[in-house]
């Protein structure tokens, strides 16, 4: 339960009191995406059926009674299902790193029993993200990708000295 600025089922003065928390943005973000035409993003909520459930619709009360305070400044509301509406069992409070890993334009990668996004599988193998995108775009199948070893990378130093080199070596010849 949330502490109140203002008694159950009423406002102060015909308010909610909770304009100036970062939750009240976060709800009055959600609801814009969703619910205004004119709005930037609606394109990819609203305009692809996403919708915000009656209770929180209606009352900013109920979204942070439900939602609960952000953890820290750096959180943002996310829906664990992107498919799915903004609702009490669907949201949840993430971090932009965690948010960015449910992104619709992610690619997945299933690889054993598991699929993962890229990043996700670059954690877990140690390979770069750039390699691996470049692997699979390069037509690896995805074990090898998955499996084959990376090379140490050159410093710029000793690119930088590799390349002196050879322009030496074409002066000699």
């Amino acid at each position: 339960m949330i502490d109140r600025p203002f008694p159950r089922g009423g406002c102060r003065h015909g308010r909610h009191g909770l304009s100036y928390r970062p939750e009240y943005r976060a709800w009055q973000q959600m609801r814009l995406r969703c619910c205004d035409p004119k709005h930037a993003a609606y394109s990819s909520y609203g305009g692809r059926g996403i919708t915000v459930c009656d209770r929180w619709l209606k009352s900013p009360q109920a979204f942070l009674d439900d939602m609960g305070p952000k953890p820290s400044p750096a959180h943002e509301l996310e829906r664990k299902d992107n498919d799915g509406n903004y609702e009490p069992g669907n949201c949840k409070w993430a971090t932009r790193s965690e948010n960015d890993r449910n992104r619709r334009s992610n690619r997945r990668i299933i690889f054993g029993e598991e699929t993962l996004t890229l990043v996700e599988w670059s954690e877990r193998t140690g390979i770069p993200e750039d390699t691996l995108m470049h692997r699979i775009r390069s037509g690896w199948p995805i074990e090898r990708a998955m499996t084959a070893s990376v090379r140490p990378k050159r410093s710029a130093r000793q690119a930088a000295r590799a390349l002196v080199g050879a322009a030496l070596w074409d002066m000699a010849a």
